[in-house]
């Protein structure tokens, strides 16, 4: 009786039934072409697709979009099956039994052997057994689908999937909206006047359809503790949850600040008015603290670039150096005093979207020479350095000096550029150049 009742569930939910269609996307939602268009370039080839990324960022919607495409090629609608594991009303399918039943009954009875098929699993963590099931599925003759997954931990679906399919598994990192996305999805105008309120606003979908600035919040909210409660501490048990949501407070004010791990954990400890005796050591909480920070960055919440040196030793000694949020709608911030965080932020972002290498570069000469990014790419590569505005060089000449003279003195024969919201300026260095934020946006996301 259950699976009966979980077959005609299954089939309101794939959109198969007439009047259905119509909730296949929700009613304010923007087409992302170039997640679109890198799915399709992966439909013949026969590995599993894992569509990765925080949640609420919208891995879904993209998948849904990516269905509605291949309806419109010409695959019918029931060689499509779509399981989203979160839905309640078929929460019996996260029962492996339920699981395989379905899937049997599916390709015997519905899908149409002249014509692709392809079996979307949104979600899959909350399948029972998940990884084997789904290489059962790829491994098995009998269903020859192509397989789609979608998940919101990069550890789980690298380690895990890998450890079951071993290179037979490809991934598509999606992150929230860019400022392109944010200015399509709001209609505005894709210029200097809205950047500030990106970078306020950040590009979260589902954050972003809300008006009420305290509904806004607590869906913002909402997503941090979802993330935390089932991406980490149900997958991970960390000792110390009440650590690890201080420490994801501390992430929300001080990203892209240099701090290393002994320092935000002495910085979280003091807020905390924790005293030593409740914990072995300071090492200990030290300890913790980069772990913690290793399952945000499994789970997509924080990033952590790694650092580049000439000197290998030095890269040793720097536990950490900066932190970047996955979107600026999850920061705390004083506006009045950290733009040029924001600004650097995005960019950082910005420029994994689009598959460049990002660390940060610490050279020397005579004293250390720190440069927000050096980034690769196709074989090539640049230094960026981020400043929110430079203004006048004259009343500002010691920052003029450290942004273009900390680029000009690593002696490196790439492209050196200072990024910010200033109009043109005429760098002071030779070999330097400065780009406005615009300007930069338009040439690295080619």
């Amino acid at each position: 009786m259950i699976l009966e009742q979980l077959k005609q569930k299954i089939k309101l939910r794939s959109f198969w039934e007439a009047g259905t269609e119509k909730f296949l996307l929700p009613p304010k939602n923007l087409t992302r072409s170039s997640y679109l268009s890198k799915l399709s370039q992966l439909q013949d080839i026969n590995v599993v697709t894992s569509i990765m990324g925080q949640r609420r960022c919208g891995k879904s919607v993209i998948g849904r979009q990516y269905i509605k495409m291949l309806w419109d090629e010409g695959i019918p609608k029931k060689n499509i099956l779509y399981i989203n594991f979160f839905l309640k009303p078929i929460a019996d399918i996260k029962a492996e039994k339920n699981f395989i039943a379905i899937v049997e009954w599916w390709i015997e009875n519905h899908v149409d052997k002249e014509h692709p098929c392809m079996l979307f699993l949104d979600e899959v963590q909350e399948l029972e057994n998940w990884d084997e099931n789904v290489a059962s599925i790829f491994e098995d003759p009998s269903i020859p689908c192509r397989l789609m997954i979608t998940g919101s931990n990069s550890k789980m679906l690298t380690e895990d999937l890998s450890a079951k399919l071993g290179g037979r598994y490809t991934t598509l990192q999606v992150f929230p909206f860019s400022f392109a996305e944010f200015c399509r999805f709001n209609h505005i105008s894709h210029d200097m006047i809205h950047l500030e309120k990106y970078l306020r606003e950040g590009g979260m979908p589902e954050v972003l359809k809300i008006n009420d600035e305290e509904q806004r919040l607590q869906l913002i909210s909402d997503i941090m503790n979802s993330t935390v409660k089932n991406d980490i501490i149900l997958r991970y048990n960390p000792s110390n949850p009440g650590l690890l949501f201080a420490l994801i407070e501390f992430c929300r004010t001080s990203f892209a600040q240099e701090l290393s791990i002994k320092s935000i954990s002495n910085i979280i400890l003091k807020d905390m008015k924790m005293q030593r005796k409740q914990f072995e050591n300071r090492q200990s909480t030290s300890s913790l603290v980069k772990t913690y920070i290793d399952y945000m960055k499994d789970v997509y919440f924080v990033y952590s670039p790694e650092t580049y040196s000439y000197r290998s030793k030095d890269i040793l000694k720097r536990s950490v150096d900066k932190i970047y949020l996955s979107d600026l709608c999850f920061a705390n911030y004083k506006t009045q005093t950290q733009k040029g965080r924001l600004l650097e932020n995005m960019i950082y972002i910005e420029l994994l979207r689009h598959n460049y290498k990002v660390q940060r570069f610490l050279g020397y000469r005579n004293k250390n020479l720190e440069i927000d990014f050096y980034i690769e790419k196709n074989n090539q590569s640049a230094l960026v350095q981020v400043c929110w505005q430079l203004g006048d060089i004259n009343e500002n000449k010691m920052l003029w000096d450290r942004e273009f003279g900390n680029l000009y003195y690593t002696n490196l024969n790439i492209p050196k550029i200072v990024v910010s919201l200033d109009e043109k300026i005429d760098s002071p260095y030779k070999d330097v150049e400065h780009l406005n934020i615009m300007h930069f946006l338009s040439v690295f996301q080619k």
